[in-house]
């Protein structure tokens, strides 16, 4: 973190944030001031705000704008939309490592996480589910969206999500969407679906490096899942491991693209219960190539490749 003119500015991904710089702290802290724009208030993280949605409200749009969470803070979001990421360009940057990364706890069955602004990235913060079938932690509908090192867990037993991420409202609107290396964790509760699911046709989407776990026994399975009517443009799903606990003949890894999408499925590794060997890896695009995707199931005990070494899948 540098100090320039007096303000501190942090480093995100090896570049300076040329925006302004707005900090959030930890809810028992005696100098939160949401509402109290006195000088330097938000501006300096020893005069944090108290909330995330406040400190993005004093954000604008296309400016290079950066909204940093201190270590150790926490919040709960109710209802649909209750975390909603609308300020184009902004960065949102949790502090902290492992548990005391900025942790948000969401109480509410709807929809609690919306992305509708383009160009927004969020990384290093706990997401967890405070209400029982939750249908969606975030639907992104903004383009450009990142979403970076963040953990999703639940927070006690029968409170979990049905969805982590939903991709678009309707076709293209999330262009550009970067999963990268996140952790989504579901425990053996039965109630999530999909952890990852595109809804309608999108270009240049990267899924890359997230570890999935869970017990994804509703139809249709597989823990990153397009329908086979979704068409995607230079598709990227590569490095991830998935932990399935589903135990019947199913999609129970990835299923994306339709005949007319493009790119690649690669490096990929999938476990799970199922003894009946299941399909871990498909695609009904001739477009997206696999390669290097691994996978292995209860009844035995050596992984095999798809496709097979020495052939070409496409």
């Amino acid at each position: 973190m540098l100090k320039i003119n007096g303000l501190y500015q942090p480093m995100l991904a090896n570049r300076i944030i040329t925006g302004n710089v707005y900090w959030v702290g930890t809810t028992s802290s005696t100098r939160n001031i949401d509402g109290q724009d006195l000088p330097s208030h938000g501006n300096d993280p020893r005069k944090p705000f108290a909330s995330l949605d406040y400190a993005l409200s004093k954000c604008t749009a296309d400016n290079d704008d950066a909204v940093v969470i201190l270590a150790g803070h926490s919040e709960t979001l109710t209802g649909a939309g209750g975390l909603t990421l609308d300020v184009a360009g902004v960065s949102i940057i949790g502090m902290g490592r492992y548990d005391a990364r900025p942790r948000f706890l969401m109480d509410g069955s709807a929809i609690t996480g919306l992305v509708t602004a383009a160009n927004v990235s969020l990384e290093n913060c706990i997401f967890a589910a405070g209400h029982s079938d939750i249908a969606s932690a975030l639907l992104v509908t903004g383009k450009g969206f990142r979403l970076e090192g963040c953990r999703f867990e639940l927070n006690t037993t029968n409170e979990n999500f049905v969805n982590y991420i939903n991709g678009g409202g309707s076709a293209n609107q999330c262009d550009g969407l970067e999963i990268i290396n996140n952790v989504f964790d579901s425990g053996v509760d039965i109630g999530m679906i999909n952890p990852i699911d595109i809804l309608y046709n999108a270009n240049d989407v990267k899924i890359m490096g997230n570890k999935i776990m869970g017990d994804f026994q509703t139809s249709p399975y597989a823990a990153i899942y397009a329908v086979n009517t979704v068409v995607m443009f230079n598709l990227e799903i590569g490095y991830n491991m998935i932990h399935n606990l589903h135990d019947a003949n199913a999609v129970v890894g990835i299923s994306a693209g339709s005949t007319a999408s493009t790119g690649w499925m690669h490096h990929n590794i999938v476990y799970a219960l199922d003894t009946n060997t299941g399909t871990p890896f498909v695609s009904a695009a001739t477009g997206i190539a696999m390669w290097d995707n691994k996978y292995a199931h209860a009844a035995n005990i050596s992984a095999y490749q798809m496709p097979t070494l020495g052939t070409y899948q496409a």
